[in-house]
């Protein structure tokens, strides 16, 4: 049976939220973008109201962001993004990975974030495997292709690629910081909170880690 080692990435590989962090680099404020401030304001209301779900908040976000720089390249802002989270990578987790790599474990890179920029983070880092929400690009424009990569999502999807019987879970690794996360975490036989206390006031068998 296969060993396999899952890696969150938002909060756990680097310590801010991916999407954040996309709006912060490219949003572009001027008054000529006051329209498309209005509609970032009235998606990300929508949002809260649960009137449109996270894959549509996020497709839309991502959209909105973009449209703000105007003439800039989207193939441009996806190479500059992978490079600015790249920097961002916790060192401690970079030792765990190696560590696990050398032990001959299989590293998964397990996220909801968007695959447009994690796939060169996976490259780069050796993951053996990406699994996260899927886009393609059209028109200029971000198109999230499947469904959005997020709790129970990433059980499926995970199970998918690794039925039950193939893995030996109870000597393999999780680390995630996302409450969102618990169910999985307890599949596996070592589970690390990373930076979140309250993974492990919810299951006291999940190991809490402090990544800096």
């Amino acid at each position: 049976m296969g060993l396999i080692a899952v890696f969150d990435f938002d909060g756990t590989l680097i310590k801010d939220d991916s999407m954040v962090l996309f709006f912060w680099r490219y949003y572009k404020y001027c008054w000529n973008n006051t329209g498309i401030s209005i509609m970032l304001v009235w998606e990300t209301i929508k949002f809260f109201m649960k009137i449109n779900s996270q894959k549509q908040f996020k497709e839309k976000f991502l959209n909105i962001v973009i449209r703000s720089l105007k003439n800039t390249g989207l193939e441009e802002i996806i190479l500059d993004f992978s490079k600015f989270l790249l920097k961002k990578i916790s060192k401690d987790a970079l030792r765990e990975i190696n560590s696990l790599k050398e032990k001959g474990y299989e590293i998964i890179l397990l996220s909801a974030s968007c695959d447009f920029y994690l796939r060169e983070i996976k490259e780069a880092l050796g993951f053996s495997k990406l699994i996260c929400t899927e886009t393609s690009l059209k028109d200029g424009k971000i198109i999230i292709t499947g469904e959005n990569c997020y709790g129970g999502n990433k059980i499926l999807r995970l199970m998918e690629q690794y039925p039950k019987d193939y893995i030996d879970w109870q000597n393999s690794y999780c680390f995630t910081d996302n409450l969102s996360d618990w169910r999985l975490l307890s599949l596996f036989g070592n589970p690390f909170a990373v930076n979140n206390n309250r993974l492990t006031a919810k299951n006291p068998d999940f190991k809490h880690l402090v990544w800096k």
